[in-house]
């Protein structure tokens, strides 16, 4: 972190580390893009972003799709659907389902293991420092290499993988950018207390609202967006007649900063930065608070804390293993 001739620092770990890391490359002047999930806990991210802030640093955060590359199943630019959400042609309040149906898949193969034994460590492995922040359990292979996603510890699971690939961009065309949901409703079996499990359903409610459904089970028979006035379906089609024609007479959305490079060297804010990128992953870490508790949990988008609810507020800063902090 301390060497000067390092401009940029990636961080390219597992997300239990991205706080600690993000928040030190920013300290020491450094310039930061970060893999998703941004961070782990809201609390981690909250930090991330004061410590930005606070010394002035670019940051980007890796999900490209707010900007760039056709959107899953919806086979088209995330631009197109700003453009036709900002048209007002499908009406207000909207609801999104985001699941297989609509072309987006929660990867329930990142799930935990339970009872597992301890394995010896391998020599080539500094266990502990892998480990950091995180709480010390006995070393198994399925809690570290490819599979880690599916321990509390370091992850969240399919929601932890994809949840900011899938979820920023509907932040973004919402224009959701500066809030939060005020309610997130879980349909879920109880999760163990390490290991991160499936679910069925996870609904959340913005004041206005708008509404995000993640559609777990892949049977919600749905359009990937629904209004009052219009819906918008996987593949790009809606049930507006002439929709694609009618939107062209609309304007284009706000050019967006995307080349990380001439972000750093001119000192612009990235597209998806340390401000709206903490949202998204707020998002996130929203559903996997009320995944954990397994109720619903009521959010104060400006407090960036759960409402009367104490055992879900200890999950937005959890304690980290000593020396680590952030």
């Amino acid at each position: 972190m301390q060497l000067p001739e390092v401009d940029i620092v990636h961080i390219a770990t597992p997300p239990h580390w991205h706080g600690i890391m993000a928040a030190d490359a920013a300290r020491e002047g450094k310039d930061i893009w970060c893999e998703k999930p941004m961070t782990r806990t809201i609390g981690e991210g909250k930090k991330v972003m004061e410590a930005v802030k606070q010394h002035g640093n670019i940051f980007r955060l890796n999900t490209w799709f707010r900007f760039d590359s056709n959107f899953y199943g919806m086979n088209t630019e995330v631009k197109n659907i700003k453009k036709l959400v900002d048209s007002g042609m499908l009406g207000w309040p909207l609801k999104v389902t985001v699941g297989k149906l609509t072309g987006f898949d929660w990867k329930f193969y990142w799930v935990g293991k339970t009872g597992l034994n301890e394995m010896p460590i391998p020599k080539e492995l500094d266990y502990d420092r892998w480990l950091g922040p995180a709480p010390y359990k006995p070393y198994n292979e399925h809690r570290t290499h490819g599979t880690f996603r599916g321990y509390w510890d370091y992850d969240g699971g399919g929601l932890g993988d994809m949840g900011q690939h899938y979820l920023d961009p509907v932040q973004y065309f919402l224009g959701k950018d500066n809030t939060s949901p005020v309610k997130v409703e879980v349909d879920a079996p109880q999760q163990h207390p390490e290991a991160v499990g499936t679910w069925r359903k996870i609904t959340y409610t913005y004041e206005d609202g708008c509404q995000i459904i993640l559609d777990g089970e892949g049977t919600t028979e749905a359009p990937y967006i629904a209004g009052p006035n219009g819906k918008l379906y996987r593949g790009f089609k809606s049930d507006i007649p002439n929709m694609e024609r009618k939107l062209a007479q609309f304007p284009e959305p706000t050019p967006q900063v995307t080349d990380f490079v001439d972000a750093v060297k001119n000192r612009k804010k990235f597209a998806l930065n340390e401000q709206n990128g903490f949202r998204s992953c707020t998002l996130v870490n929203m559903g996997l608070a009320a995944l954990r508790v397994n109720r619903t949990l009521n959010f104060d988008p400006v407090k960036l804390e759960f409402i009367n609810d104490e055992g879900a507020n200890r999950l937005i800063n959890q304690p980290m293993r000593a020396p680590y902090t952030i």
